[in-house]
């Protein structure tokens, strides 16, 4: 599958055009397949990020060094092997930790346009409430358990907490609206701080094809503007992510399970 590429050892192999740098929940899932439609050969979505072994290690590397002081700041170099395949680089999809990043993705790829998606922030902080903060909320005992018996599970729990109270501040941000509002907002004007004129398109994913393709030199395609991952979709994807953990988990200890009965029937026969 390609999301297990190693990025390590990857290098840029098309020029990044475009950075998307909205918030998770202001249409992003709907923006990369909008740019894909338009013909970018590849964005990196947040799924991305939380799929491919290589690439949640080497997130969680970036936020550590910037945030918390932990090894080495990324430069362009390893932007480059994190990023090298994408022409358009979604930034801040659901779980994503791109938007973190987004002095240093400008500062890199001066030539990229900026799209910022935006949103009511009432009605973003009500998506982002029905969606994301349950599911990084306290883990259920099915989340647990496969966080033991799977390190790549854990992993992306890590990659996730680490995402959120970087950005955030806190890691008990999901029960304060205030915050959450105030760093929504935070986000757009530092972003419009750093970009220079002509550069940055702010687009609500409703507004259609129409200032997209203006702002890209893209014709319109003969197609709807997509529209994907609202909260049912989400909670769909969560489900979907819950049952394949509890199959990890059954055929991770069932075979303990059977060798621990089979030792107990053992010694009860013997004792006999």
């Amino acid at each position: 599958m390609s999301q297990w590429v190693d990025r390590r050892n990857a290098r840029r192999t098309v020029p990044l055009q475009v950075l998307c740098l909205g918030i998770s929940r202001t249409g992003t899932s709907s923006m990369t397949r909008a740019l894909e439609t338009l013909g970018y050969v590849k964005t990196n979505h947040g799924m991305d990020a939380f799929t491919n072994p290589s690439e949640i290690e080497m997130w969680t590397e970036a936020i550590n060094a910037k945030f918390f002081g932990k090894g080495k700041l990324y430069v362009r170099e390893d932007w480059d092997r994190l990023l090298g395949h994408c022409q358009g680089s979604d930034i801040a999809v659901t779980d994503a930790p791109h938007y973190l990043f987004a002095k240093e993705l400008i500062e890199a790829y001066p030539e990229a346009k900026v799209v910022l998606t935006i949103r009511d922030p009432d009605s973003w902080w009500r998506s982002t409430n029905a969606t994301i903060g349950p599911t990084l909320g306290a883990p259920s005992l099915l989340r647990r358990v496969n966080g033991w018996v799977s390190s790549y599970a854990a992993k992306r729990r890590i990659l996730g907490y680490l995402t959120f109270k970087a950005f955030y501040g806190t890691e008990n941000w999901k029960d304060d609206e205030e915050l959450c509002k105030a760093r929504f907002m935070a986000h757009y004007d530092y972003v419009r701080s750093l970009v220079p004129p002509g550069r940055l398109l702010e687009f609500d994913v409703k507004q259609g094809w129409a200032p997209l393709c203006r702002f890209l030199g893209k014709k319109i395609p003969d197609e709807p503007f997509p529209r994907l991952f609202d909260t049912a979709a989400f909670k769909s994807v969560v489900k979907r992510g819950d049952a394949a953990a509890a199959k990890t988990i059954f055929a991770k200890l069932a075979p303990i399970f059977v060798a621990s009965c089979g030792v107990v029937i053992y010694f009860f026969m013997v004792g006999k």
